[in-house]
């Protein structure tokens, strides 16, 4: 039965990975549109001052080495606790980044480099297609808080949780743009990458549930 309430799920994360190949061909023949500089340029002198250092504040989870120290601490406690099912499931939502830094390989698509394009940090020198940070935001984060959520005794503390996760996947996908790291196109397929590994892991590992004893 639970394979059946799981199928769906599974039909969404692949139809989902399929649409990502598909922007990545599209990607590689249109490496930077004039649409999509028009969105970034827009995005940037429209967001207010406040916003745009609250987008900045999001990515820094993405950046190493936090990138990969604080996943690995999260992984390794919910391990020590006891709970492997959890910290298994959320290493195998973490090898989404892998599956993005083969895409970045194969596809190629530079960074934004347009003078009207605003680049107030640092730019990472790999490839732009997907976004990493959406990957592991959507996929990692996601299902670290919610699985956090899960556990937490207050309701308060769930609520908190679970609009953390909402806000950190909301926006991250607008503060790549916003710092000029990436087009809208690398955004959308980090998304589509990252939503359909966690549905994949979610799907066929079922809910997280209560800690192992």
């Amino acid at each position: 039965m639970r394979h059946r309430r799981s199928l769906p799920g599974v039909v969404a994360a692949l139809a989902a990975l399929v649409a990502y190949v598909g922007l990545a061909l599209w990607v590689c023949r249109h490496p930077a549109p004039a649409c999509e500089l028009a969105v970034t340029r827009r995005l940037q002198e429209k967001t207010p001052p406040a916003l745009g250092r609250f987008l900045r504040w999001v990515s820094w989870l993405g950046f190493p080495p936090q990138s990969v120290l604080v996943p690995t601490v999260v992984i390794a406690a919910f391990w020590l606790r006891g709970d492997r099912r959890t910290a298994t499931q959320l290493f195998f939502t973490w090898t989404a980044s892998t599956v993005s830094f083969v895409t970045k390989r194969l596809v190629r698509r530079p960074r934004p480099n347009h003078p009207a394009v605003r680049i107030p940090i640092a730019q990472p020198r790999d490839a732009s297609y997907p976004s990493g940070h959406v990957v592991t935001y959507t996929a990692f984060w996601l299902a670290a808080l919610l699985a956090l959520a899960e556990r937490a005794r207050w309701l308060w503390l769930r609520a908190t949780l679970i609009a953390s996760a909402i806000v950190l996947v909301g926006t991250v996908g607008l503060s790549r743009i916003y710092l000029g790291h990436h087009w809208l196109t690398d955004v959308l397929g980090g998304y589509l990458l990252g939503g359909s590994w966690y549905g994949l892991v979610r799907a066929v590992s079922g809910r997280s549930g209560q800690p192992e004893r």
